[in-house]
C-alpha cells in the first residue's frame, strides 16, 4: 500500500512539472500538486517507520522505495538531458574522457573536476560497456549511489543504536536534509563520493562485532577511501576529519578503561584506515597542477571577508528569503522554513542528552554528537552571499549526525509501549514540516524549484531549447574547440552541446567579462580579446531583461556581483 501511495506521489510531481512548464495561471496548481506528491512519498513511510509493528525488512524496503521515489522527482525535472548547473561541469569532464581516452584533461568551466574523475570514470565505463549515452549512464550510476546511501546509513545507525526502528527513523530524517532531494541526486561528484564515504563509516563500525577478518575489513575500508579521494575533494577532507575525530575519541576511551579489557588502538582497523585516508588525500592533493587548494581557499576567503564586513557594518550581507533578482519568498514558505530550523535547533540539545544517557560509551556515537554541534554555526553562514551555498552543502554531512540525534530523541520520549495514533500523527506532521522547510532552505521558493519559462542566470531555469540549439549550431557550422567567451549559462551549453573551449577568468586569468559591460568596444577590449585568443563572443541579449537570479551574469568577481540594482544595459550587449 505504501509503495502504491509513493507511486501516486511520483505521478503527482510529474503532473506538477507539466503544469509548471505550461506557465501562466497554472503556477499555483503546480505548487499544490508538487507538495502533494512529496508528502505522498514521505508521510506514509514515516508513519510505518515510527510504528513498532514494522519488521526490519519492511523498514529497509520502505527506505529504498522512498529514496528512489525522491530520486525520480529529481530525474523527472529534466528526463532527456542534464539541466542542473553542476551537471554540465561534470558532463564536460566525462565527454573529455570519452573522446580522448585519457584522464586529467582541461576543463575550463571547473578546472578542479579533471583531478577528481571518479564519477566520470564509472559513468564512462558503464556507457562503453552498455552502449548507453553519458546522460542515461550517469542517471543509472547516481541512482545506484542513492541506494548505497540508504543502505549504508541505515546499517550504520542500526549498528550504533542496536535498533532497526531507531535506524529507520534516523534514515528518513536524513532524507529531510536540504540537499537530499535535488543537489545530491545530480550528476556531480558529491553524489557518488558521499555514499561511498558513508559505506566506509559502516565498514569500520562493523569491525567491532567481528572476531576475525579484520585485515579484510581494513583493506575494504582503505580501498573505498581511495575511491572517495579521487572522486570528491570536500567529501574526502570532511570524512578524514570524521575518522580522525572518531579515532581520538576511541583512543581516549581506551585510556580511561583497563588496558586488559580492550583492544589496543594500533590493532584496530580504525587507526590504519584513518592514517591511510589522510595519506591518500595528501598524495592526491599534491598532484602536479591540482588546483583544489586555491579553489577552496578562494571560497573561504570570500566568506571570511564578507563576515568581517558584516560585523563592521560596511557590507550588506545576504538578504534572507529574497533572491538577488528581487523576488521574495511567500510568507507561508518563510514560516515553514523558520519552523523547520527552529525544531531542529531546539531538539538537538535534548537529542545530545539522550545520546549521553544511552550511548556515551560508544566512540562513534560521540563523534556524531560533536559534529551535530556545528549545525548552528552553519546556519550563520546564510548571512553571507557565498557562505549560504557553503552552509547548504554542509547539510549533507551534518545531517548524518543531526538525523541520529533527532531519532534518539523521538524514541526516548515516545517509546513503543506509549505510542498511539495521536502521537504518530503529531510526529509525522513535525517531520513533514522539517522536510518541506529544508527543501526551501536549500533550494529556494517552490515556485523557483519547479520548471518554467526562461529566467536570467537562474541555472536550470535558464537551460532551454533556444540556448541548446545555438550551441549545436556552433558545433555544426563553426566546428569544435573554438575559443569563446560568454555568460555563465551559455558557457555550459557551448562547452557541452557545442564542444567549444570557453575562456574564463578562473582558467585563463583574463577579465574578458568586462567587455560585455563596456558601452563600446575600445582598444583595451580588443587587446584583451587578442591576449586571450578569443575567436567568438556569444552574446545573449536576454540578459538585459532582468537582474541575475543567482547574483551575477558571468562570474562572482564581475563588477556589481550580488549588489546590482539594474540589469546589464542592452546597449552594452
Amino acid at each position: 500500500v505504501v509503495t502504491f501511495i509513493s507511486t501516486l506521489g511520483v505521478f503527482s510531481v510529474a503532473y506538477a512539472y507539466t503544469s509548471a512548464r505550461d506557465g501562466g495561471n497554472r503556477a499555483g496548481e503546480a505548487i499544490l500538486f508538487f507538495l502533494l506528491g512529496l508528502l505522498l512519498i514521505f508521510a506514509p513511510s514515516v508513519i510505518r517507520l515510527i510504528s513498532p509493528t514494522a519488521s526490519r525488512f519492511e523498514r529497509i524496503s520502505l527506505l529504498c522505495i522512498t529514496g528512489i521515489s525522491f530520486y525520480l522527482v529529481n530525474v523527472m525535472y529534466s528526463p532527456l538531458y542534464f539541466s542542473y548547473y553542476d551537471e554540465f561541469l561534470h558532463w564536460r569532464t566525462a565527454n573529455d574522457i570519452a573522446s580522448s581516452g585519457h584522464l586529467f584533461g582541461n576543463n575550463p568551466l571547473l578546472p578542479v573536476s579533471p583531478f577528481y574523475p571518479g564519477l566520470e570514470i564509472v559513468t564512462d565505463g558503464l556507457a562503453k560497456l552498455s552502449g548507453l549515452d553519458t546522460f542515461i549512464a550517469g542517471t543509472i550510476v547516481v541512482g545506484m549511489a542513492r541506494l548505497v546511501t540508504v543502505l549504508a546509513l541505515f546499517l550504520l545507525y542500526e549498528h550504533i543504536t542496536k535498533s532497526a526502528r531507531i535506524a529507520g527513523i534516523a534514515m528518513i530524517l536524513y532524507m529531510t536534509n536540504p540537499h537530499f532531494l535535488f543537489f545530491d541526486a545530480q550528476f556531480a561528484y558529491e553524489s557518488l563520493a558521499l555514499p561511498l564515504a558513508m559505506l566506509v563509516l559502516f565498514v569500520l563500525a562493523h569491525h567491532e562485532t567481528l572476531s576475525s577478518g579484520r585485515l579484510w575489513i581494513t583493506f575494504i575500508a582503505c580501498l573505498v577511501l581511495a575511491t572517495v579521494a579521487v572522486t570528491h575533494h570536500v567529501t574526502d577532507f570532511i570524512f578524514d576529519g570524521f575518522l580522525l575525530l572518531w579515532t581520538v575519541i576511541y583512543a581516549l576511551q581506551r585510556i580511561a578503561r583497563t588496558p586488559r579489557s580492550t583492544r589496543p588502538l594500533q590493532k584496530t582497523p580504525l587507526l590504519w584506515a584513518t592514517l591511510f585516508g589522510i595519506l591518500i588525500s595528501i598524495i592526491w592533493l599534491s598532484l602536479r597542477g591540482n588546483p583544489v587548494v586555491n579553489y577552496l581557499f578562494s571560497s573561504f576567503t570570500s566568506v571570511l571577508s564578507e563576515l568581517g564586513q558584516l560585523l563592521q557594518g560596511t557590507g550588506g550581507g545576504h538578504r534572507l528569503f529574497v533572491t538577488y533578482s528581487g523576488q521574495a519568498t511567500p510568507l507561508w514558505e518563510r514560516l515553514l522554513t523558520l519552523s523547520s530550523v527552529a525544531v531542529i535547533a531546539l531538539s538537538l540539545p535534548f537529542g545530545l542528552l539522550c545520546l549521553w544517557l544511552r550511548y556515551r560509551s560508544n566512540a562513534l556515537a560521540w563523534m556524531l554528537g560533536i559534529v551535530a554541534l556545528l549545525y548552528p554555526v552553519s546556519l550563520g553562514l546564510h548571512l553571507t552571499s557565498v557562505g549560504s551555498e557553503i552552509s547548504d552543502r554542509s547539510s549533507a554531512f551534518l545531517f548524518i549526525s543531526i538525523a541520529c540525534m533527532l531519532a534518539l530523541l523521538i524514541t526516548q520520549f515516545w517509546p513503543t509501549p506509549r505510542l498511539n495514533w495521536k502521537q504518530t500523527s503529531l510526529l509525522t506532521i513535525v517531520l513533514s514540516v522539517i522536510f518541506l522547510g529544508n527543501i526551501i532552505l536549500g533550494n529556494g521558493a517552490f515556485s523557483a524549484i519547479l520548471p518554467g519559462p526562461y529566467l536570467v542566470s537562474a541555472d536550470e531555469r535558464s537551460i532551454e531549447p533556444q540556448g541548446i540549439q545555438a550551441a549545436k549550431w556552433a558545433y555544426l557550422y563553426l566546428g569544435p574547440n573554438n575559443r569563446m567567451a560568454t555568460d555563465r549559462i551559455n558557457q555550459l551549453l557551448m562547452s557541452t552541446f557545442g564542444e567549444q573551449y570557453l575562456v574564463t577568468p578562473t582558467e585563463n586569468k583574463i577579465d574578458e567579462e568586462a567587455i560585455f559591460f563596456s558601452p563600446s568596444v575600445d582598444s583595451y577590449d580588443i587587446s584583451v580579446l587578442q591576449q586571450a585568443h578569443v575567436r567568438y563572443l556569444v552574446v545573449d541579449q536576454r540578459l538585459s531583461t532582468a537582474l541575475p537570479y543567482v547574483g551575477f551574469y558571468f562570474d562572482q568577481g564581475e563588477p556589481g556581483a550580488y549588489q546590482r540594482t539594474m540589469p546589464i544595459p542592452l546597449k552594452a550587449l
